[in-house]
């Protein structure tokens, strides 16, 4: 073939290609052209936070979504701890470039709504037939909720409980004669609790720890019918100092400022509490259901669960991470599809495994999958009645400094040698608070640590 003829033919191919009216002064007849949009997946970016077994459950989830869907690819992107994932959420919505659903605390609702990272999400999963009304624990939707809509969905919901060493702690010694026995579905009061820490309290072995943070004393403070602030959606003031907060309070440290029950400041800070409680020396702490594997993981300990002492009626606070989907998600229909999935029961029974993650959805948290009988804590159920029992703590910009200051002063409360007058330091704490809340009437800039 010549030459010539050889371009000829290239030269037609080509003119096929980028269409004829553009390569060829041979034709003026206009041909219709049609762009072609590569298809494939969808991808979304999941953002979640936890222990490696933790992690894997999510893999798990997206893994089996993409098998269910091979439309829709759920790349996780996986941090250690919730203060890596605020980071990287905070960096990646500053590039624009935000995960279209990332798993996020309580405590950050305040942050993601003022900078209106995350859109309501109620809508969306009634669309998709969730079920709010019996399905889900309702303290987690309240808490995730804001002027009556939805702003993430709660998937982890676990409330305080007490973690206490059954070798050190013998239930069945605490009742007087003729008192009815104490179980962990009936519960204890707070005089109990305290000779449970006085039995348990022996050589080096000490009955209990509290530690001092609001997270911890407010139960006790709820319990005997005092508030630790004014208003829980718009606080102004800690109100420790007088009548119910005041005597729930001094009820409590009547017990944590024992050094026969309990171990020192300089004790606790050489060894943690948690640490003592592993190895067999101290009976009792408080804590949530995620501390379970690692308690599970230790060799010769004996652990089980008990509500929260009650001084008056049971109370309790809890711990709660939810679900969010980021405003400028490109892919908010299909993000919810997935997010319906992450709560439905067959994904929340993988969480439930772990051990770590007490799921929001009912039928699951009622079942073997969570409840995983002939393991310890025998009493796993007590998790899901107490959480009937929990209070909120604020949520507003100035808590976490409020929060802080308090535990400064609370660990005075706990470890000083005289706190006496008791009021009137209380009532200095509440001064101070007053000025944390509301920042703009400090003159001059309050102190962490009054001294009445």
């Amino acid at each position: 073939m010549s030459s010539r003829r050889r371009q000829l033919i290239v030269s037609v191919l080509a003119c096929s290609v980028f269409a004829l009216a553009s390569c060829s002064s041979a034709t003026k007849t206009p041909v219709a052209t049609k762009t072609v949009t590569p298809t494939g997946p969808v991808l979304l970016t999941f953002a979640v936070y936890g222990p490696p077994q933790v992690i894997t459950a999510y893999t798990k989830i997206a893994a089996d979504y993409h098998a269910a869907h091979p439309g829709t690819v759920v790349n996780v992107r996986p941090f250690d701890t919730h203060a890596e994932a605020v980071a990287a959420l905070q960096k990646s919505v500053a590039d624009g470039n935000p995960p279209d659903l990332f798993l996020a605390d309580r405590s950050d609702l305040p942050t993601l709504q003022k900078d209106n990272v995350i859109q309501r999400v109620d809508d969306l999963l009634v669309d998709r037939k969730v079920d709010f009304g019996d399905g889900y624990q309702r303290d987690g939707l309240e808490a995730f909720s804001s002027d009556s809509s939805l702003l993430c969905m709660p998937t982890d919901v676990s409330p305080m409980v007490v973690f206490y060493n059954t070798n050190l702690v013998d239930l069945t010694t605490l009742a007087g004669p003729g008192a009815p026995p104490v179980t962990a579905q009936k519960g204890w009061t707070m005089d109990l609790f305290t000779k449970a820490a006085q039995l348990a309290s022996k050589g080096q072995n000490r009955g209990v720890y509290v530690a001092p943070d609001l997270e911890q004393v407010a139960p006790f403070i709820w319990s005997g019918g005092g508030d630790i602030v004014d208003s829980v959606t718009k606080p102004s003031s800690l109100t420790l100092a007088g009548g119910s907060s005041e005597s729930s309070l001094e009820k409590l440290l009547e017990l944590v400022r024992n050094p026969a029950y309990t171990f020192s400041q300089q004790q606790i800070a050489k060894t943690s509490a948690l640490q003592r409680f592993k190895a067999g020396h101290l009976a009792m702490i408080l804590g949530y259901h995620n501390l379970i594997p690692q308690l599970r993981a230790q060799q010769n300990l004996n652990f089980d669960v008990m509500p929260l002492p009650r001084i008056g009626s049971p109370a309790t606070s809890s711990e709660m991470a939810g679900l969010c989907i980021s405003k400028a998600s490109q892919q908010t229909e299909k993000t919810a599809n997935f997010l319906a999935y992450v709560v439905s029961d067959a994904a929340q029974q993988i969480l439930a495994e772990t051990g770590y993650v007490m799921p929001s959805n009912l039928d699951v948290v009622n079942s073997d999958d969570f409840l995983q009988p002939g393991q310890m804590p025998i009493n796993s159920s007590i998790f899901s009645a107490q959480i009937r029992t929990s209070r909120p703590l604020p949520d507003v910009d100035a808590w976490p400094k409020v929060n802080a200051a308090a535990s400064n002063w609370l660990t005075q409360l706990f470890y000083l040698p005289v706190i006496d007058p008791l009021d009137d330091r209380l009532k200095a704490y509440d001064t101070a608070s007053a000025l944390l809340f509301n920042p703009a009437t400090a003159t001059p800039s309050p102190t962490e640590t009054p001294s009445p």
